[in-house]
């Protein structure tokens, strides 16, 4: 069976106390489950295109994280990502299985780890993607002017506001330092991809911020050298986060923690992807 041909379909599950939203394909075939977990503040719906060609070599589970997407909040602000950790355990017991291969970029990756360090026999292997390194000044910086305050005003400014953020992300790292040193694209994004990411940002509601910020704390070396599954650390080339997965691979990480390069292009990023996540299962 082809992959393009395995449906993807979405889902609902009661667990760990909340209302989860998720995507899923191949569920009845053979195979270590694969569960893919998103940045911020985007959802599962980010990797609805993937999943056919992952399920080739068994079930994929795209996960919304609490708060984004179709899943609810955490009943209370989270004080750290091992918030997360409790109910995301349970939601993956409950449609995964006791044991799962994990792979998550930027914020997703953060969780991940976050999960692995406190539920390792729960991850077969835990694949990191956009996983960063901040220096305590870098970090600062980010939790200082990352998040614009968009609560709704009478006037619709906080839309200018969200509109000239989500045209920044797109061009400059972090988007808030406008300037040739974080340049990240050649140019202006076009106006519907802009559009597009607004609407990302704006669907994630007013608590947009919660894991965002969480990951942004959690992005230390000192994680990932913690960690005790067997875990891969991609470097792809175009990622607008690669000084700071240098930052990262520039540390003594242990020998379960390898290096794996992705090229930049689009096409053969996934197939360097789906190579590698098909050879753990």
């Amino acid at each position: 069976m082809k992959g393009a041909s395995l449906p993807v379909e979405r889902e609902l599950a009661h667990a760990g106390g909340l209302t989860w939203q998720f995507r899923q394909c191949g569920v009845d075939r053979p195979g270590l489950p694969l569960v893919l977990l998103h940045p911020s503040p985007r959802s599962s719906a980010m990797y609805t295109a993937w999943l056919p060609a992952l399920a080739e070599h068994g079930p994929v589970y795209a996960i919304d994280t609490p708060g984004y997407g179709g899943t609810d909040p955490l009943p209370t602000p989270p004080q750290s990502l091992a918030d997360y950790v409790a109910p995301l355990h349970a939601l993956l017991h409950h449609i995964a299985g006791p044991r799962a291969l994990i792979y998550g970029s930027a914020t997703g990756a953060q969780i991940g780890i976050a999960y692995a360090l406190r539920q390792p026999r729960a991850v077969a292997h835990l694949v990191l993607d956009n996983a960063a390194h901040f220096t305590p000044a870098q970090r600062t910086a980010l939790l200082e002017h990352y998040f614009p305050d968009l609560v709704p005003r009478t006037d619709g400014s906080h839309l200018t506001t969200a509109w000239r953020m989500a045209a920044a992300t797109q061009e400059y790292f972090p988007w808030f330092e406008a300037n040739e040193a974080h340049r990240i694209a050649p140019g202006p994004a076009l106006p519907a991809a802009v559009h597009a990411g607004l609407c990302e940002l704006l669907g994630a509601g007013p608590e947009w911020t919660l894991a965002y910020r969480a990951a942004f704390e959690h992005e230390d070396a000192a994680k990932v050298m913690a960690l005790e599954v067997p875990t891969t650390v991609l470097r792809w080339q175009a990622s607008i986060l690669l000084p700071y997965i240098d930052q990262l691979l520039a540390h003594p990480l242990p020998p379960n923690v390898v290096r794996l390069d992705v090229p930049a292009q689009a096409d053969a990023r996934f197939q360097t992807l789906n190579q590698h996540l098909s050879s753990l299962r």
